[in-house]
């Protein structure tokens, strides 16, 4: 009997930043604040699993869009780990992709903000940052696709028996995108991979997969969260 073909997926991403408009506030800002419109899509292309039919479906898309008001001149950390779990969460980039599309959109933010000048200083610009993200799945099966792992929050009794380690060399917590400091405790997942307690547990209840191997911790079978929110309620500009 035939083995299952093992079904992989290739991802890549691209990411475009436009100026929307630059606003002067009625009352005096500290700095000058980023209002983000980010925009994702996300396109799944799915190739025929029969080595001799080069056939591609075709693509199926997901959208999802989130608004977030940044100080990215001011407070940069801070606002690097908010659009990171904005993407991971709400727009559900995939967590390898995450670090770039943080660099690009923050990046692209401020080189926007330099461009907008000389109007004045500290004035709202509004950025509108659109990340297509295009998924690429090889071979296996429809069943084998539906048993993936998606964005399903973990039980909460796997939550609970994470246990704490110590961190023993530098590291980055996937999650913010923050420092962990060499002696600090830190959550251990059942992969070995380290993060912030606090952000690991946040994470694992809106998703059951690691932010950096997929690895997959039981389901919340209960119902409760697992749900896929396709957009907010913000209303875009045009």
């Amino acid at each position: 009997m035939d083995q299952p073909t093992e079904r992989r997926s290739e991802v890549s991403c691209r990411c475009r930043l436009s100026t929307l408009a630059v606003i002067e506030p009625e009352t005096e800002l500290p700095c000058t604040q980023f209002l983000i419109t980010v925009k994702s899509t996300t396109f799944t292309f799915n190739h025929a699993s029969d080595e001799e039919n080069d056939a591609v479906s075709p693509p199926t898309s997901e959208y999802y869009s989130h608004e977030l008001q940044l100080d990215l001149l001011m407070d940069e950390n801070a606002s690097r780990a908010t659009l990171a779990e904005a993407l991971l969460s709400e727009l559900h980039c995939p967590p390898e992709l995450c670090p770039a599309m943080v660099d690009k959109v923050a990046n692209g933010a401020v080189a926007e903000e330099a461009g907008s000048r000389p109007f004045s200083d500290f004035m709202v610009v509004h950025i509108e940052a659109c990340i297509d993200v295009f998924v690429e799945q090889f071979g296996g099966s429809e069943e084998e696709e539906a048993a993936a792992p998606k964005f399903v929050p973990a039980s909460r009794a796997a939550i609970s028996k994470l246990e704490t380690a110590t961190v023993e060399e530098s590291a980055v917590c996937a999650v913010c995108l923050e420092e962990m400091a060499v002696g600090s405790d830190s959550t251990c997942m059942p992969c070995s991979h380290l993060y912030h307690r606090g952000c690991i547990v946040e994470w694992l209840q809106k998703s059951r997969v690691c932010p950096m191997c997929r690895f997959s911790l039981p389901a919340d079978l209960s119902g409760r969260g697992s749900g896929r929110q396709t957009g907010s309620s913000i209303l875009l500009p045009d």
